[in-house]
């Protein structure tokens, strides 16, 4: 009997998770096409062929679904990147990879984050602050940590961490944006040429 109703809860759990990735597909689809503040939980409903009152179920609110989306989006993108960071034999090697696993994210997530991207700038909590400006504490320290790394160990010049961090996010940003603006970017390349010029711009010489 046990083994029965543990097969009923793990069919009802599948069930529930398949029926968020479909409204979360179709959110991020609506997001895409009408953008932030035009996207209402009817339009999701009908883009994904329920009822509305299904959504909100699962989900409290537009905005619940909207910053559970932004969420996991990051929270994938974040680990892979942290993954990839890991693989490195040195600093150097380890914030290529960070670079390429974030671009190579983006790449195969295009959709996914531009959605995650709008809503980000476009949400704002109860104080008013925009969602986009709060700061990723695991991609901070990772990047820092990889930055000191290759400062104590001579790979790269001494720098502002902060400077460092934010202009190596802003530059992967681009990426991002150059891929919003032309889907036919080939972000493998893009970042064949951006890799190589940012760790330059921290002191790195492969040869030195």
């Amino acid at each position: 009997m046990r083994a029965e109703n543990r097969t009923i809860g793990q069919s009802a759990s599948f069930i529930e998770a398949a029926r968020r990735a479909q409204i979360m597909t179709a959110a991020i689809e609506t997001v895409n096409e009408v953008g932030y503040h035009r996207a209402s939980l009817a339009q999701i409903a009908s883009r994904a062929g329920i009822a509305k009152s299904i959504i909100s179920y699962h989900f409290a609110s537009k905005e619940n679904l909207l910053l559970f989306v932004v969420n996991d989006v990051f929270a994938r993108m974040d680990a892979a990147t942290g993954a990839a960071a890991r693989t490195g034999a040195d600093p150097a090697a380890r914030l290529a990879a960070y670079l390429r696993a974030y671009l190579a994210f983006v790449r195969d997530h295009r959709e996914e984050t531009i959605a995650a991207v709008e809503i980000a700038i476009s949400h704002r909590d109860a104080d008013g602050t925009p969602l986009y400006l709060a700061e990723s504490e695991p991609e901070t320290a990772l990047l820092e940590g990889i930055i000191s790394d290759g400062i104590a160990s001579g790979q790269f010049c001494d720098v502002d961490l902060t400077v460092a961090r934010t202009t190596l996010i802003h530059a992967l940003d681009g990426g991002l944006t150059r891929s919003q603006m032309d889907a036919r970017t080939d972000l493998d390349t893009y970042g064949d040429h951006l890799v190589p010029m940012l760790l330059a711009g921290l002191g790195y010489r492969p040869d030195g």
